[in-house]
């Protein structure tokens, strides 16, 4: 059992924060650091909106008037209605009349006014097109897609791009409640943005005239042709009626109420003769000769009266038949005419209206010289240093949010539940580039103070018992824990103690690199054949290399080393691999006496540290204490929260 198991227990890492139990909150005061110390990315951002929407404003967009035109439209008068006709206020047929303006037939006529098939700016094929210009990239990507090739346009084509291009410089309204019209056109010129708008508005009074004048010929036409129809029907349902009158020999009413009592009369005298016949039948003296002479006079006198009956019902029948007829034709005739002089009339009318040739729109306002609409400049401006600041702020905020590694060494402990032992700045740690000439150096130096502090953090921390072995690790390569071994070493070889520094890491070269080559060979042998270590001034302190780190090294063959070791060396400085990178750092974890685990600082994940000190609690040796390795104190004032930190120097060692 190592000194290790009796200083540490198994809560040694009870304040250990995972990721699961971890909540990240919104820091207000934070985030306003954040972005305080992020003014020079904010203020450059927006410097770049402004100029790039400057040079936009004032450079290439080109600068654009409006000019309007006011109609008035009168819907008093309807071809071919009438002239006492009320206005009607349908919105249908208003909105029908603005939808006119902008119709083909009225930009027809624009364009051929204005012969504006030679502009460039409304006939834009006339304009050579850059490879590289927008436009251009997005007819080669359309025709891409759709699998077709680039033609070149005909007449009618260009006529009718042109047309659409006029009309998305039109903008028709009318204003509410009212007849009056609006017709605004915008162009790159005031003149020619008046010119625009007013010959529209004539071209759309032109145009509403002929149609006028079209549907007025038409109603002129269909008038005349009822009218004559209706004239000659007339005529002729008069003459049926004289014809009938003459034919029929038709009596007036009066005349026949006579015949229709004549009528009546003769059937009174043959119900009377029937009876007085029925009476002498039937009389006493029957069959005497005065009787049957009587009664023979009777039979003739039936007759005669029954055949009157019947000439005289023929005639009624025949007259009234006729007297129908006759009304018949007397109604078609006189609805006929009322036609007649209603469709007469309308003709009269409408010729009255060509003649009087009243417009159906007026010009009430003809436009004048265009008024500059864009583009403004100021509010560009203004909305791209909003838009800059936002884009800035956005990003210092992100990056804030998204940032993974540690900023502070509160940071570090609040996420791992164990001390920070000691920082090392990224230009402390760069001296020691130089070779063996910096650790000459070093007890003159603030890294060699601050190499005694983290010898003192660590004897703190391990005050109970003393560490022998001390194992330098990380989550992953070139985090320093090289540079804090050899540190960590000559500080305590400074003390007068014997020192061995063990390079366990077959991976990182670091090490190497300090040691001459006579040296090297010498620290390999001394592992593999047990000779006398090699022995290095600078550092204060022997050095030994395991050759095959990845090799036959067994728990009981390291034990037993390990064991040699600590009877020659007051303590072993083992520069391990990176916990994450396999097995033998696990191994070496297991026989040493305390763990200093380096992080990067800003740089390796917290979840990289998390799983690499989860790897150690795994086999039960938890870290001693962690190194914040590599700081730059600069950015760390900037983004760490901690009040100590802006004390700290930016060339400090810690």
């Amino acid at each position: 059992m190592t000194q290790y198991d009796k200083m540490t227990g198994p809560g040694a890492r009870d304040g250990l924060i995972t990721g699961a139990d971890h909540i990240p909150t919104l820091a207000i005061g934070a985030m306003l650091k954040a972005v305080w110390h992020g003014k020079w990315l904010i203020f450059w951002v927006t410097v770049l909106m402004i100029t790039l929407s400057g040079y936009y404003s004032f450079r290439v967009a080109s600068p654009q008037y409006v000019a309007t035109a006011t109609l008035q439209l009168d819907t008093a008068a309807e071809p071919g209605g009438s002239l006492q006709q009320q206005p009607t206020v349908d919105e249908a047929a208003l909105n029908t009349k603005v939808a006119l303006v902008t119709s083909d037939a009225v930009l027809t006529q624009v364009i051929a006014e204005l012969d504006l098939l030679s502009d460039p700016e409304l006939n834009r094929y006339l304009t050579a097109q850059s490879p590289l210009s927008l436009r251009n990239l997005r007819t080669q990507v359309r025709h891409l897609l759709a699998g077709t090739t680039t033609q070149t346009p005909d007449q009618a084509a260009v006529h009718d791009k042109t047309i659409q291009n006029l009309r998305a410089k039109l903008m028709v309204s009318r204003r509410p409640n009212t007849y009056i019209l609006h017709i605004v056109v915008r162009s790159s010129d005031p003149e020619k943005a008046a010119l625009l708008a007013n010959t529209t508005a004539a071209s759309y009074l032109a145009h509403t005239q002929t149609l006028d004048a079209q549907a007025r010929d038409e109603a002129q036409v269909w008038l005349q042709s009822r009218v004559t129809t209706l004239r000659s029907q007339l005529e002729t349902q008069e003459m049926q009626i004289a014809a009938l009158i003459a034919t029929a020999q038709l009596q007036q009413d009066r005349g026949l109420d006579t015949l229709s009592a004549q009528v009546l009369g003769a059937d009174q005298n043959l119900t009377e003769a029937r009876n007085t016949l029925a009476l002498l039948e039937i009389a006493s003296d029957s069959g005497s000769a005065r009787n049957r002479a009587e009664i023979a006079q009777m039979h003739n006198k039936i007759s005669d009266i029954a055949s009157l009956k019947e000439r005289l019902s023929a005639q009624l029948s025949a007259q009234s038949a006729g007297l129908a007829q006759l009304h018949q034709l007397q109604l078609q005739t006189d609805a006929t005419r009322q036609l007649y002089q209603m469709f007469l009339g309308r003709l009269h009318e409408n010729r009255m209206q060509q003649g009087l040739g009243t417009p159906q729109s007026l010009r009430v306002a003809p436009a004048t010289h265009g008024v500059y609409i864009g583009p403004r400049k100021t509010l560009i401006l203004t909305i791209a240093a909003l838009l800059g600041i936002a884009i800035g702020v956005m990003v210092i905020v992100v990056r804030h949010n998204t940032r993974k590694g540690i900023i502070d060494a509160r940071d570090l402990r609040d996420a791992t539940g164990l001390p920070v032992l000691a920082q090392f700045s990224t230009g402390a740690l760069r001296t020691l580039r130089k070779g063996r000439q910096a650790f000459a150096r070093l007890p003159k130096s603030e890294l060699s103070h601050a190499a005694h502090g983290l010898y003192t953090a660590l004897t703190l921390t391990t005050r109970a018992t003393s560490a022998q072995v001390i194992l330098s690790t990380s989550s992953m390569q070139s985090e320093g824990k090289t540079e804090h071994a050899l540190l960590l070493a000559q500080a305590i070889a400074h003390t007068g103690k014997r020192v061995l520094i063990l390079g366990a890491d077959g991976y990182d070269k670091q090490l190497r690199t300090y040691l001459a080559s006579d040296v090297l060979q010498a620290a390999k042998a001394g592992w593999n054949n047990s000779a006398e270590n090699a022995h290095i001034a600078a550092f204060g302190s022997d050095v030994l290399m395991i050759e095959d780190a990845q090799g036959p090294l067994t728990a009981d063959n390291l034990a037993a080393r390990l064991d040699i070791l600590r009877q020659r060396y007051d303590h072993i400085i083992i520069d391990g691999p990176p916990i994450l990178h396999g097995p033998l750092a696990r191994l070496l974890a297991s026989h040493v006496d305390a763990i200093i685990y380096a992080v990067h600082w800003s740089k390796t994940p917290k979840e990289l540290v998390e799983r690499g000190l989860e790897a150690l609690e795994d086999i039960g040796r938890p870290a001693t204490g962690l190194i914040l390795s590599k700081v730059n104190l600069r950015k760390m004032r900037k983004l760490s929260n901690d009040p100590c930190v802006s004390i700290l120097q930016t060339t400090s060692a810690v």
